[in-house]
């Protein structure tokens, strides 16, 4: 892989599921080679269940190498060290986030802050609409609430004379 974050991996959480898989493919793989040398023969042994993007992944390692547990493991400490340096961004929202707008948020991330940026979405009603930006030690409050909290005075005054 050119990049060590494969394709369709967008949140820190997806990075850590994808690394969880990958740790169980690569004991599966260590004993499957240890039984398979002892018993001198092709051993019987299913391997785990993985996600779409961890067969993804190890599809993508096959490719360009024999998948053995050294090369599976490797891959997992390329992955470990991406997640320890990794830029992250989250996004608080005043409710759960479609796909078409989890997308874009994603694309646009993507496209002006740095290609292999992580990004997390959360939700909170209290915020009443708008957005909370984290990124690094920087937090940009564009939420209704602090707007209104911001202008309570004005607001009590809109209020009354409705």
């Amino acid at each position: 892989m050119s990049s060590p974050l494969p394709e369709g991996i967008w949140s820190p959480e997806d990075l850590s599921e994808l690394l969880a898989d990958l740790h169980r493919y690569a004991e599966w793989l260590s004993t499957y080679q240890v039984k398979q040398r002892v018993a001198g023969q092709t051993v019987s042994m299913a391997p785990p269940p993985l996600s779409a993007r961890a067969i993804t992944c190890l599809q993508q390692l096959q490719e360009k190498q024999e998948l053995t547990q050294a090369g599976v493991e490797a891959l997992v400490d390329e992955l470990q060290k991406f997640q320890s340096r990794a830029l992250v961004i989250n996004f608080t929202l005043a409710g759960p986030p479609s796909n078409g707008l989890k997308k874009r948020l994603i694309l646009w991330c993507r496209q002006s802050i740095a290609p292999e940026i992580l990004v997390s979405f959360q939700f909170n009603s209290t915020i009443l609409g708008g957005m909370i930006v984290r990124y690094g030690s920087h937090i940009y409050d564009w939420s209704f609430r602090r707007q209104i909290l911001a202008k309570r005075g004005s607001f009590a005054e809109i209020l009354r004379n409705v």
